[in-house]
């Protein structure tokens, strides 16, 4: 089984960057996906990067990676899996990404925390994120 996160960066030379840094990981296939293009526009624009990771090891690889990446630059990125959203910085990625492993984690597994009924389609179980961390339903 493998699971997928879509990460997103502000400015598609650091996506650049990105892509170099996670290629050659065992385990990890990193794939940038082009946005539509605008009209009148020349080329294409990343608009994130597809990590499809193996589950256990290489999906906590691919999650460290990532982790060591924001740490070293002053830069907002966005990850999505599943339904969830997280945005990570340079101070909440190390406090973050664990949320990231759990979330991936439940996917794979199909866990779903309880919810009210009618409240809408499950969500995996949340926990508090760090102070100044985000984890934004999507």
């Amino acid at each position: 089984m493998t699971v997928e996160l879509r990460v997103s960066v502000d400015g598609g030379g650091q996506l650049e960057d990105l892509r170099e840094w996670m290629g050659g990981l065992p385990g990890v296939a990193v794939r940038a996906v082009p946005r539509s293009p605008e009209r009148n526009s020349q080329g294409t624009v990343w608009d994130f990067l597809s990590l499809v990771c193996a589950t256990g090891g290489p999906l906590v690889a691919g999650v460290r990676a990532l982790q060591m990446w924001i740490e070293a630059r002053v830069t907002v990125v966005k990850v999505e899996v599943g339904d969830r959203r997280f945005t990570l910085t340079g101070t909440n990625a190390r406090a973050l990404l664990p949320q990231v492993v759990e979330a991936a984690r439940a996917l794979e597994a199909g866990a779903t925390a309880p919810r009210d009924p009618g409240s809408g389609p499950a969500e995996p179980e949340r926990r508090t994120p760090a102070a100044g961390a985000s984890d934004e339903p999507a």
